[in-house]
């Protein structure tokens, strides 16, 4: 019995060590200026966002600072300036602009520091317009971080366009926003209220397209936007499609950005570098800069549907419950996004 113990204790005290400090070769005091901005031919306000990323090991390391402060202006090549107006949380807003076509545009930062960023100019491209939009429900299998294997149904926004009216073979690149609308229901309810909550549909999902690589001009059935097929579409469902055309300086930025959020490699995988954008430092050239802004034509369209015109039936969140309230059902603006204001351009 002593013999064992002893034996126990000396293999202890091998594996103890033998435990050495690894010391990591890590500057987690280098933090980036991540700028986020564009402009395009379409009239309306464009918000710019300025921000720094976070200090690694320091709170969550996914979340941006916003920088206040800053001053920021767009120039053109005919010697105007249009000023930039703060907001909030680092996001500085261009009211009614539209950008014109033959004139060069850059971006001009200010931090409070001092330290003053630009863009490289850019002109817009020649636009691309869609000729249909068409939607599709199906079943997508996967299986989840639990091993499980789950089914679930996949709204897809599917695009057909002919290209040959470009006078170059563009490159494009679709944004996409959802809005639904959600009618309150509960037991009681003598005034329920509507809410119209709006909701990203191509969140780290980049859809970039090089139109060169077509057999042809006509792009078919084009997926541009997917999202869960669920009770948002029960009521009625509001997309608002962007189409931009891009030079190739941005596609390139765009497609080794989607590279990037796309992987899914392993332990010892080489890690993605920074990938570096239009943006620079005016005084410091090794200052790197993450972000892009863009200066793009804009096709915009904004298109209604609903489970009725899709022909899957889905149920709206509030109706069919029999005991406990489904979240919003008897607050619609406790769900983040929502407002009671209808859209001028809501259907009904």
């Amino acid at each position: 019995m002593k013999r064992s113990i002893f034996f126990l204790v000396a293999i202890m005290c091998v594996f103890y060590s033998c435990i050495d400090e690894i010391e990591l070769n890590i500057d987690t005091e280098v933090r980036s200026i991540v700028i986020d901005g564009l402009v395009t031919d379409r009239q309306n306000d464009f918000d710019l966002k300025i921000s720094q990323s976070s200090v690694i090991g320091v709170g969550n390391d996914n979340i941006l600072d916003p920088v206040l402060g800053a001053t920021a202006q767009l120039q053109d090549n005919m010697g105007n300036s249009f000023p930039y107006v703060e907001l909030e949380d680092g996001v500085y807003r261009l009211r009614d602009f539209e950008a014109s076509r033959g004139i060069m545009y850059n971006i001009d930062i200010t931090l409070p520091d001092g330290r003053h960023y630009q863009s490289r100019p850019a002109a817009l491209r020649s636009s691309s317009s869609i000729d249909t939009i068409t939607y599709a429900v199906e079943e997508e299998t996967y299986r989840n971080n639990a091993g499980e294997i789950i089914t679930e149904q996949v709204f897809q926004v599917k695009i057909a366009t002919d290209v040959a009216d470009s006078p170059q073979a563009p490159f494009l690149r679709w944004r996409i926003e959802g809005e639904y609308q959600l009618q309150e229901s509960y037991p009681g309810a003598l005034n329920p209220r509507r809410c119209y909550i709006k909701n990203n549909l191509d969140l780290n999902d980049l859809r970039v397209f090089d139109t060169s690589n077509l057999e042809g001009t006509n792009l078919f059935d084009q997926i541009i936007a997917e999202t869960t097929f669920d009770f948002r579409f029960g009521e009625q469902y509001c997309l608002h499609i962007s189409q931009y055309s891009l030079s190739e300086d941005e596609f390139e930025y765009w497609s080794n950005t989607k590279e990037i959020i796309d992987i899914e490699g392993g332990l010892f995988d080489p890690p993605p570098g920074t990938i570096r954008g239009n943006m620079f430092n005016v005084d410091d050239p090794s200052d790197v800069v993450v972000g892009y802004f863009s200066v793009s034509s804009e096709y915009f369209v904004r298109q209604f549907v609903n489970s009725n015109e899709i022909g899957v039936f889905v149920r709206p969140k509030c109706t069919g419950f029999r005991f406990n309230i489904p979240f919003g059902c008897d607050d619609c603006l406790m769900i983040t996004g929502s407002t009671l204001a209808r859209p001028s351009y809501w259907e009904f």
